[in-house]
């Protein structure tokens, strides 16, 4: 049985640290892969800034030169609200003979138990927790005993790249290269 891993998020946009975050998790847990799935509609946080279609894209960009990396359009075809217990499940069918690790950062996991049907996602994935500097605790229980933990030193968010873009700030070394040509060719994030 191989260790597929699963990185859902809004990517809003992809940055530096989840390429890092991936990546590290890959080699420290023998992952087989990483796919990356841009939510569609998040049912936890604000609508992102840009469309699925240009995240869907930035995430293209920035894993390609990865062999290890996937992105997959699911959510996205799906529709509607992201619920991750779907995207699971989906995932089970294709991936019937793989372990999935589903890799969440810190905030995500000690929200957990507000996603719906948490019990039922923790019978489908095993987590890697991916911590930054200062992080404290407080994880669910349940999830904490299906839980491996990456600790990332490195503090970077896309709240910060999407500031930054908006006050003319430099996003040089925070993105890859090529989702920095992106962003300034769709002009995203300027709003």
């Amino acid at each position: 049985m191989s260790k597929i891993g699963i990185f859902g998020g809004a990517f809003d946009p992809l940055h530096i640290g989840h390429l890092i975050a991936a990546e590290q998790s890959r080699e420290k847990f023998n992952l087989r892969k990483i796919i990356f799935i841009p939510t569609n509609i998040s049912p936890h946080k604000a609508s992102p800034l840009v469309s699925v279609l240009d995240r869907l894209e930035l995430v293209r960009i920035a894993v390609q030169g990865n062999t290890y990396f996937e992105t997959s359009d699911m959510e996205m075809k799906r529709g509607g609200v992201s619920y991750w217990l779907d995207t699971l499940k989906e995932l089970k069918k294709v991936y019937s003979e793989d372990e999935i690790f589903t890799l969440i950062g810190m905030d995500e996991a000690i929200d957990f138990m507000n996603w719906k049907k948490p019990n039922e996602i923790l019978k489908l994935s095993r987590f890697i927790i991916i911590t930054r500097p200062g992080s404290v605790g407080g994880y669910p229980s349940s999830l904490f005993e299906k839980a491996d933990f990456l600790s990332l030193n490195l503090d970077i968010s896309s709240t910060e790249i999407r500031k930054r873009i908006k006050n003319g700030e430099s996003i040089k070394e925070l993105v890859p290269p090529e989702v920095e040509v992106y962003i300034k060719k769709k002009k995203l994030y300027l709003a």
